[in-house]
């Protein structure tokens, strides 16, 4: 149940978002262990004016500054080094689909065992 949530900026290549986010959704999977279709991802434009890096604004994504800003959330139970991993391909697959290699930032969140709904159903820990 993998599910990354991005915002950024306007893209060069706005066609490419939808492309490197079912990209990265595969790659999280084969790591995760799990299907595709059970790895969620959105994204959400920052409107120009809205993203600033000390005192300097950005209005359209630049190659090395203002990276788009993403939360990767994944049931606990991860070592540090799957964690690691998960984080790794999730940045280089979805900054190269986006044509901004390396200029990314994710935060690893844990869903706890029994804080969780999905459909009718709490999820715990096997």
């Amino acid at each position: 149940m993998p599910i990354l949530h991005v915002r950024g900026l306007a893209q060069k290549y706005p066609e490419r978002i939808q492309t490197a986010l079912s990209e990265t959704c595969v790659a999280i999977a084969t790591l995760y262990g799990c299907k595709p279709e059970h790895v969620w991802a959105t994204w959400e434009d920052l409107k120009p004016g809205h993203y600033v890096e000390g005192h300097n604004p950005a209005s359209t994504q630049p190659e090395e500054t203002h990276p788009p800003i993403a939360q990767l959330i994944c049931f606990e139970g991860r070592t540090s080094e799957e964690i690691e991993k998960l984080l790794q391909t999730a940045a280089k697959t979805l900054s190269s689909g986006l044509g901004i290699p390396g200029n990314i930032f994710i935060i690893y969140t844990e869903a706890k065992s029994g804080q969780v709904i999905a459909g009718d159903g709490i999820l715990r820990k096997k």
